[in-house]
C-alpha cells in the first residue's frame, strides 16, 4: 500500500519549523515502522534550489514548486494545486492524506483520501494581529467552509476541532491525537526548582506577556525563580512589550531567551523545567503540551479551544483563564510550592501521554482509518463517454 503524506516537511527532519511539520515527520515514520509499507511525503516550496526528490531521515520526500500566488487562492484554483494534483496521478498511490491547509482545496484523486485537520486560519489570524486580521479572517473562513463541505473523510486532532468543523460537513469524522516523538517518552528529568518553562511564538495568540506578568507575581511570592521562553518573535512590537515587562518588574536576571528551540534542545529544557506554562488565547491542540506530559513535566494552560481535552485540571495539571494573571500566578506558586503535587501530576500527565499520543498509538489508529477508506466502493470508470448534456 502507497500512502502519500501531504503535509509541511522541515529538510532537515529532527529541526521541524513549527508543530505540523513535526507531526508530519513523527506519523510518518510510525506508519513505516507499524507497516513497512511505501510511505512518502509530498510538499510545496518556494526555494527552488529544495525541488525534486531526496530522502529526509530515511523518509522518501518529493518537493514540487510551490506559486507566488495567495495560498487562500492557490489551494483553489492556482498552479500549486495543478502541480500537485498532476504529481499525485503520476504516483498513483492506494492513500492520500492530506494535513493542514492543501485539504482545503479538495483536489481531486483516483484513490480514497482523507484530510487531517489541525486548525483554523480563520481563528488564528485575529489572535495573531497583523495587518488586515479582519478582512483576511473572512476570506479564510469561506475557504475553510467551503473545504469542509467538500470533504469526505477528516481526522480531527480533538474534539474541539470537531465542534468547530461539524456544522459545516457531512464528512465521516475519526478523531485521533496528534503523536509525540517517542524520544520525548525517554527525557531525563533533572528539575530545577522554581523554572518555568514556555514553549511557542513569543505573540499575542501564546499570550507571552501573560505568562511575564504571573511568573512576576510568583516570583515575588518567593516560589517562582527563572522563567525560559523558548520560541521566536514575528512582530518586534510585541517583542519589544515583553522585554518593557520584565524590565518594569526587575527579572532581566530572571528571564532567559532562548529562540527556537530544535528537538534536542527542546528536551534538555523539558528536563529542567518544573512547569510549562501556555497561557495561549487560542489552541487547537498543542504540541507543547502534550510533549511535556511525555516528559512528565506538570502543565498550566489555558481553559480554551482544544486545551481542556487535553489537560485534566488538578490531576495532570491546571487549567486557567488566560487573562487572569492572579490565577496563574496562584497555580503556579501551588505548584513550585509542592514536590507532591508536581510528582502526582506529572504521572498522570505521562499515563495519558502514553494512551493518546505515542506514535504507535497514533499510527495503529491511522492505519484503521485507511483500511476503512480502502473497503468504501470506489467509483466504476467506463470506457464509454458520457452523453453531452441535452444530447
Amino acid at each position: 500500500m502507497k500512502i502519500i503524506l501531504v503535509s509541511r516537511y522541515p529538510q532537515q527532519a529532527d529541526k521541524p519549523r513549527g508543530g505540523i511539520e513535526a507531526v508530519t515527520v513523527i506519523l510518518a515514520n510510525a506508519l513505516a515502522e507499524c507497516r513497512g509499507d511505501s510511505v512518502q511525503v509530498m510538499t510545496l516550496e518556494r526555494e527552488k534550489s529544495l525541488l525534486g526528490q531526496s530522502k529526509v531521515g530515511g523518509m522518501n520526500v518529493r518537493r514540487l514548486q510551490r506559486s507566488r500566488w495567495p495560498l487562500f487562492l492557490d489551494i483553489n484554483m492556482g498552479p500549486s494545486r495543478r502541480r500537485l494534483a498532476a504529481a499525485l496521478r503520476e504516483e498513483e498511490p492506494a492513500i492520500v492524506h492530506f494535513h493542514e491547509t492543501w485539504g482545503l482545496g479538495c483536489i481531486p484523486t483516483a484513490c480514497p483520501q482523507v484530510f487531517t485537520v489541525h486548525g483554523f486560519d480563520s481563528a488564528n489570524i485575529p489572535a495573531e494581529a497583523g495587518r488586515f486580521p479582519g478582512l483576511r479572517s473572512k476570506l479564510w473562513k469561506m475557504v475553510e467552509s467551503k473545504g469542509f463541505a467538500k470533504t469526505k473523510n477528516i481526522i480531527s486532532i480533538s474534539p474541539y476541532v470537531t465542534k468547530q468543523i461539524r456544522p459545516y460537513t457531512d464528512a465521516t469524522i475519526h478523531e485521533i491525537d496528534n503523536p509525540v516523538d517517542p524520544d520525548f517518552f525517554a527525557v531525563e528529568r533533572k528539575a530545577e526548582a522554581g523554572r518555568v518553562l514556555c514553549v511557542g511564538w513569543i505573540n499575542a495568540r501564546k499570550n507571552t506577556l501573560g505568562s511575564v506578568r504571573a511568573f512576576a507575581k510568583a516570583f515575588k511570592a518567593g516560589h517562582a525563580r527563572k522563567l525560559v521562553i523558548a520560541g521566536s518573535a514575528r512582530e518586534q512590537n510585541y517583542l519589544d512589550a515583553v522585554k518593557a515587562e520584565i524590565a518594569r518588574e526587575s527579572l532581566e536576571q530572571h528571564v532567559e531567551f532562548l529562540g527556537q528551540a530544535d528537538r534536542q534542545k527542546l528536551k534538555t529544557q523539558l528536563g529542567l523545567a518544573s512547569v510549562l506554562l501556555l497561557p495561549s488565547l487560542q489552541e487547537n491542540a498543542p504540541m507543547a503540551i502534550s510533549e511535556a506530559m511525555a516528559a512528565g513535566v506538570p502543565v498550566i494552560a489555558s481553559n480554551r479551544c482544544g486545551m481542556p481535552y487535553m489537560v485534566e485540571d488538578n490531576r495532570s495539571g491546571f487549567l486557567i483563564e488566560p487573562e487572569d494573571v492572579a490565577q496563574i500566578a496562584d497555580c503556579l506558586s501551588r505548584l513550585l510550592g509542592s514536590a507532591e503535587l508536581r510528582r502526582d501530576m506529572a504521572a498522570r500527565g505521562r499515563e495519558i501521554a502514553r494512551a493518546r499520543f505515542h506514535p504507535s498509538e497514533v499510527a495503529q489508529k491511522t492505519l484503521r482509518v485507511y483500511q476503512s477508506l480502502g473497503e468504501q466502493p470506489r467509483p466504476v470508470r467506463s470506457s464509454v463517454a458520457a452523453p453531452q448534456l441535452g444530447a
